[in-house]
């Protein structure tokens, strides 16, 4: 631990100076008879042992917690902190949902192309499928809200790279630092808390909660494979004018001719196959994919982080109560 980080260093030096300075007061104590003297001594001299333990006891529970993290996001990265694994998997959910937003922004395209085509049959012009704004915007808003948890995922790798780079280097040593001496004990408790509430706890906790990845990938495997169907690419120029054969083609995508028995139906589905050509399914099948992958997706980028910080909130105030305190002369007679 001292060897990696330079600010634990400089606390154990300065942990070993206060306990050879409480042993001085001890003997000077003893010595002329200052009794009050003699047991401020022996207090800091046990606060400054337990400084020293929670050098000792952080280093062992850093490793086991990196152990755990590193088997449950295997694969992911070299690096075996529990930071750098959960910085890891922000990444990947980062690119997973880029990639989910440009298939969507793709979608959304042929989706509107289709939505504001109009058939002139002399008599009357119609729009079969105007009702795509509904999914249209239905879309659009999933694709916000992807946007915001995008924003949410960068936001959490900032704070992980400031907690990874200064919670144990920064944090820790000055409360270890300020708790070695009486005046500033629970300021010192206070900052060893955050130290290891933020190091250990918070991403801990996030690690629990199910990962979005799968979800995600399959919501963006659907709508690739959608876009990619030659079936719905848009009409060419030169057959805009046939509205006969637009109307076709839109019946079919519509779903609406493979449960139809008539004859103009019978033509138009031949040799085609539903899953390939039917439009509006495709349509329904993308909007339930994609409703679970944004809700896993916020699960685990907002609600995960939050509940986690609630926690990390409470074990800190729970540790500065207990660090922050003083032992009195009944324990050290005890001891």
């Amino acid at each position: 631990m001292a060897e990696q980080y330079v600010g634990l260093e400089i606390a154990t030096y300065v942990i070993a100076a206060a306990i050879v300075l409480s042993g001085i007061i001890i003997g000077i104590g003893r010595a002329f008879g200052y009794k009050k003297l003699e047991n401020f001594g022996v207090e800091e001299f046990f606060q400054t042992i337990v400084n020293a333990a929670i050098i000792g006891a952080l280093a062992a529970i850093i490793e086991l917690i990196n152990q755990v993290a590193s088997g449950i996001a295997e694969g992911c990265g070299t690096d075996k902190l529990i930071i750098s694994q959960l910085v890891c998997q922000f990444t990947q959910i980062n690119d997973a949902i880029f990639s989910l937003v440009k298939e969507m922004i793709t979608l959304l395209n042929t989706i509107g192309y289709y939505q504001t085509l109009s058939l002139n049959f002399n008599i009357v012009t119609i729009q079969p499928f105007a009702n795509l704004a509904a999914i249209s915007s239905a879309l659009s808003m999933q694709l916000l809200v992807l946007q915001a948890v995008l924003i949410a995922i960068n936001m959490n790798i900032t704070i992980m790279n400031f907690i990874g780079q200064n919670a144990l280097g920064l944090i820790l040593p000055i409360g270890l630092v300020f708790r070695t001496f009486f005046g500033t004990r629970r300021l010192g408790a206070f900052l060893i808390g955050l130290a290891i509430g933020l190091y250990l706890l918070y991403p801990s906790f996030i690690f629990i909660f199910p990962l979005p990845s799968d979800d995600i990938q399959n919501a963006t495997a659907i709508i690739n494979a959608t876009n990619h169907k030659v079936y719905y690419s848009a009409v060419p120029v030169v057959e805009l004018n046939d509205s006969n054969a637009i109307g076709a083609k839109l019946d079919v995508m519509s779903g609406r001719c493979f449960d139809s028995s008539s004859q103009e139906c019978q033509q138009a589905t031949q040799g085609l196959n539903r899953q390939d050509v039917d439009f509006v399914g495709d349509l329904g099948t993308i909007l339930q994919k994609v409703n679970i992958a944004t809700g896993r997706a916020l699960v685990y980028l907002a609600i995960a982080p939050l509940l986690s910080l609630i926690i990390t909130a409470i074990f800190v105030k729970e540790i500065t109560k207990i660090f922050g305190a003083e032992f009195g002369l009944d324990f050290v007679k005890v001891v």
